[in-house]
């Protein structure tokens, strides 16, 4: 199935509303380029001051344009108060995509409201709207020429200025795409899924400056970093938002920069693919006081200087005319010969006490520098390991960097460039490797039923505007949340703790922490790993606060009627007291701004009675079911966990039990059926494909259940949840000695196929349109 943004990226017809005859003019310039660059099979101009442009015939309205061509998108170079009537008429005709270019970055509040007005009018009418400078165009319509990085940024000055460094370095793009972004219907999320399900993206450097739909951008920068390296510049307008936001892609394990420099480096560490073994550094140098110099770089990086094995000992012995005072930093003669040169460094990416080699080459009394650098720099090929490489002054020629480039060299203008691009590269490694850091059990069992009962009190009470709730309510809220109630004592015991629960309108809900020692703020559902570190920065002993930070965030989170919440929270002798509560409930004409984190959904009815008479219990998956997935899939014999992984392992790999413990509800829908005493029973799950509109599933079933009609009644689930989350096709790639599985997905009324790459495969697919 085609993504929705297909017919954006690749359009059989463009109507250009506004293109010029007009020298010099931008509808000239926009109408000039789209034609030289071939953007789809039939361009037109629409201008009624215009009988011709460009030598073609300019039509007076979209309307007329339709009539004589087959066009699906318009480009918009008009002023914005002309664009939300260019909406009504597109929406009358079968043109689905509007792109507004403009070279304004940040528009002022009267043009952001008219801007406002057309998006509201595209959503209305189902057309997919956008907007960008005239340079962001041939990165949608061009079609990519080869696999590699692809830009999305929201700013023409930064777009500049990495388009210029990466012509100095010879870095290519896949595709670089600048947006001007708002609330329109095509987000900048919705356009990073697309590029990065293109088999020529091979990463992705973003640049962020607005928050268009921070759910959907947070969950399409996750999913993109899941398979392919993601590096996010921010520069948000706001400290606040831009530390939520480095908190939400630190949780998804996305590397975010702050700075350009940082930023242009991550361009040329992805350009030449090389990644990072570890944090050890082996530094050579022709100039002791340079490397002493990138010495002092690394006490501010999580970089150490490596040691030498006696093999690499031995052989600097041989090629060293003396015993160095010091064998890292290596500090060389500047008459060093280039082979010699070569040799030392060759023997450091060799040595299995690096992880990586920086050179550091002063030329200013050398004449060997181009035949150092041609010798070296064939190294990198032969080696898994980071070579990064520095020619300092003289030595810094043309012909040397050209000849890095076309080895797709690391270099440096500077060696502190070269260590904190290096730096980078672990702290990248590190977020990969914390990717599969598992998450500790905890039940919400209480905090779901909290919720529930708290929801009945407080529903009644829901006025229009804000409103405090009485003594009464704040008595019944701290007694459901388990929290003694101190708040009528004349003497209150001082607070060790406030939570403050509030809504903010770019994240949704937010959870403060504060107290004397600081003060620390989380975005829900918590982690209890998050909750921990942040009990522990703030001074408090996660074990007695833990449990009841957890259950309260979940509780409170849960009630859509809390405008805002805050407890001061002290330890009593009966456990976590409550000596203030101010609660304000207010239920608004609109929906709030969702969560970053989509939380996981309310289920219609959680208890069950299986066939066999066993009492179990369905609820959604959550990341601290990591242990309880391990414990099902063990659980089952080699050939039950063959056929549902299609992998031959007695237990599962760290990574997939921490993807499948990690459901992103805003794409995917994950279950787990388990006893009351947390015993897993069954574990049944989806997650939509690039495109968006179709599904893969999976079930997995202990072996005392498998029989009873466990699998067809957790299909019967995801299949619902799959039709309200607007999908339109369920699939499965099925073992072809699989036949419970193909019984159940026929009886489902899925329809089964040869699988067109894999003979031992069966392709079920149901549609889910015609599926009730």
């Amino acid at each position: 199935m085609q993504h929705r943004l297909t017919s954006l990226f690749h359009p059989k017809g463009i109507a250009v509303v506004g293109a010029s005859d007009r020298h010099g003019s931008f509808g000239r310039k926009v109408f000039s380029q789209l034609w030289a660059d071939h953007a789809a099979p039939t361009i037109v101009p629409v201008n009624p001051s215009h009988k011709m442009v460009g030598g073609q015939k300019a039509y007076e309205s979209l309307t007329e344009a339709q009539q004589e061509h087959r066009l699906d998108t318009a480009v918009v170079i008009l002023s914005p108060d002309k664009l939300a009537g260019i909406v009504r008429e597109a929406g009358k005709t079968a043109i689905r995509q509007v792109i507004f270019v403009s070279e304004i970055d940040a528009p002022n509040h009267a043009v952001r409201q008219k801007l406002e007005r057309a998006a509201a009018l595209a959503r209305k009418a189902d057309i997919q709207l956008l907007a960008m400078p005239a340079g962001g165009l041939r990165g949608v319509f061009a079609v990519p020429q080869k696999a590699a990085c692809t830009y999305i940024g929201q700013s023409s000055d930064i777009a500049d200025c990495m388009t210029h460094y990466a012509q100095e370095r010879g870095i290519e793009f896949s595709r670089f795409i600048t947006l001007h972004p708002q609330d329109y219907p095509v987000s900048t999320g919705q356009i990073i899924d697309f590029v990065a399900a293109e088999d020529t993206t091979t990463s992705l450097l973003v640049h962020v400056s607005v928050l268009d739909n921070v759910r959907e951008l947070v969950s399409a920068l996750a999913y993109a970093a899941r398979y392919k390296p993601v590096i996010v510049l921010t520069t948000l307008p706001d400290a606040a938002q831009e530390a939520l936001f480095t908190q939400a892609l630190e949780r998804v394990h996305v590397l975010s920069v702050h700075t350009l420099t940082q930023f242009s480096t991550a361009a040329k560490l992805v350009h030449t693919g090389i990644t990072s073994r570890g944090n050890r550094l082996h530094i050579i140098s022709n100039s002791p006081q340079i490397s002493a110099l990138s010495c002092r770089v690394l006490d501010n990086t999580p970089l150490v200087l490596g040691g030498r094995s006696a093999g690499c000992l031995r052989q600097l012995g041989k090629l060293l005319p003396y015993k160095p005072e010091r064998h890292n930093p290596l500090d060389v003669p500047i008459d060093t010969s280039p082979s010699v040169f070569q040799s030392l460094v060759e023997s450091s990416l060799h040595d299995e006490e690096s992880d990586a080699v920086l050179v550091i080459y002063a030329g200013q009394h050398s004449n060997d520098c181009l035949q150092t650098a041609q010798l070296i720099s064939q190294l990198q090929a032969k080696s898994g390991k980071p070579l990064l490489l520095t020619w300092l002054g003289s030595a810094d020629t043309d012909s040397v960097r050209d000849q890095f480039n076309r080895q797709k060299n690391l270099h440096f203008k500077q060696p502190e460039h070269a260590v904190q691009a290096l730096a980078q590269l672990d702290i990248y490694r590190n977020r990969q490797q914390n990717r599969y850091a598992l998450q500790p059990f905890h039940d919400y069992r209480y905090a779901v039923a909290a919720a529930e009962e708290l929801q009945k009190s407080l529903r009644p009470m829901i006025p229009v505007a804000v409103l405090s709730a009485g003594k009464s309510h704040i008595t019944h809220l701290l007694n459901t949340l388990r929290l003694h109630n101190l708040t009528a004592e004349a003497q209150k015991q001082p607070a060790l703790l406030h939570l403050q629960s509030e809504r903010d309108p770019v994240f949704g809900q937010l959870i403060h922490l504060y107290n004397e020692s600081g003060r620390q703020t989380l975005l829900p559902p918590l982690l209890p790993t998050e909750a921990q570190r942040a009990l522990q920065a703030l001074g408090l002993d996660a074990g007695i606060w833990l449990d009841c930070l957890l259950d309260t965030a979940e509780t409170v989170c849960r009630l859509p009627e809390v405008h805002s919440l805050t407890l001061a929270l002290t330890v009593s002798g009966k456990g976590i007291a409550c000596t203030e509560a101010k609660l304000h409930l207010q239920d608004t004409p609109y929906p709030p701004a969702p969560n970053v984190f989509a939380p996981p959904p309310a289920l219609p009815t959680e208890q069950f009675t299986l066939a066999n008479g066993q009492i179990v219990r369905l609820r959604p998956v959550r990341p601290e079911d990591a242990s309880l997935l391990q414990t099902l899939y063990q659980g089952m014999d080699d050939h039950s966990r063959y056929l549902r992984f299609m992998i031959a392992s007695p237990e599962l790999p760290p990574s997939l039990i921490a993807r499948l413990s990690h459901p992103d509800y805003q794409r995917e829908f994950a279950l787990l059926l388990h006893d009351d005493q947390h015993r897993p029973l069954a574990h049944a799950h989806y997650s939509t494909d690039a495109n968006g509109q179709s599904g893969e599933f999976g079930i997995g079933i202990t072996p005392s259940l498998q029989g009873q009609g466990v699998g067809g009644f957790l299909m019967q689930q995801l299949l619902q949840h799959a039709q309200k989350q607007g999908l339109q096709q369920m699939r499965a790639e099925i073992l072809a000695e699989n036949h419970p599985m193909q019984r159940l997905a026929l009886k489902l009324g899925f329809t089964l196929s040869k699988h067109p790459e894999d003979p031992q495969l069966l392709e079920a697919r149901l549609d889910l349109n015609n599926h009730s």
